[in-house]
């Protein structure tokens, strides 16, 4: 492969990685002045590598799989990864509960940091994970923070999953209970994802005061439900905190 064609495929990757809708062949050519067969080539060559996706539905490209794991070698080094994991740590051994660090890759969730409980009956996800934004509690937090057009674009793209019966689809419900979850600075996923779990969930902010993560606490659902309004104080608790370090603006401050 030639220099060339390695700048062009860093580029497109680039333009992928800031683009939450996935990019278009024949636009991106536009905007990048290349040739669009040419563009349809490298984007050809990413996939077979796992570095893209092609959403069957809207045909753009989105990063793929092997991105991910690149993307994921480097959060060590990323000030959220770094500010946050011993809050996370703290939060799971207070808690007795697995605290999950989630970040919007799109129009998902993706996982970029765990601690686990030391129950012996646990949740457990796998850093590097995707989950749907509608039926987490992370995602919702997440969700919270769009105007309603964007929540209908997401319904409308199909990115709302019926994962279990306790899944809310519907972009009307979600609009109104995102009016709650402001109100309240937190968000709850109450077996919509995983029969059987629970989590709880508030968000980090950065010093513009812009959601940038969420962290939450997932566990079963008796031993969550039993303790969630303990639990919850310790979640916005250990979100303020993170929020704090990075330099943002708490939600509650003391």
């Amino acid at each position: 492969m030639s220099i060339v064609a390695v700048q062009r495929a860093l580029i497109l990757l680039k333009e992928m990685a800031i683009s939450p809708n996935g990019i278009g062949v024949r636009e991106v050519a536009r905007s990048l002045s290349y040739n669009p067969a040419v563009v349809q080539k490298s984007m050809q060559a990413l996939v077979a590598q796992g570095f893209a996706q092609q959403d069957p539905i809207t045909q753009h490209y989105h990063l793929g799989p092997a991105a991910l794991q690149v993307g994921l070698a480097g959060l060590a080094k990323l000030e959220l990864f770094r500010v946050a994991h011993p809050f996370m740590q703290a939060l799971a051994d207070n808690s007795g509960e697995t605290a999950l660090l989630g970040i919007r890759h799109g129009d998902i969730v993706m996982y970029i940091d765990k601690a686990l409980s030391n129950a012996e009956i646990r949740l457990d996800v796998p850093v590097g994970a995707t989950r749907p934004l509608n039926c987490t509690a992370i995602g919702k937090i997440l969700l919270a923070e769009l105007p309603d057009e964007e929540i209908d674009r997401l319904s409308q793209a199909g990115a709302f999953t019926q994962a279990s019966l306790h899944s809310v689809t519907d972009a009307e419900r979600i609009k109104r209970e995102m009016i709650e979850v402001r109100e309240r600075g937190m968000a709850a996923d109450r077996e919509e994802f995983t029969l059987g779990a629970m989590c709880l969930a508030a968000p980090i902010r950065n010093h513009e005061g812009r959601v940038v993560a969420a962290i939450a606490i997932a566990g079963p659902t008796q031993r969550v439900d039993s303790a969630k309004d303990q639990l919850a104080t310790q979640v916005l608790a250990c979100a303020d905190n993170i929020t704090t370090a990075l330099g943002g603006m708490p939600q509650f401050p003391s």
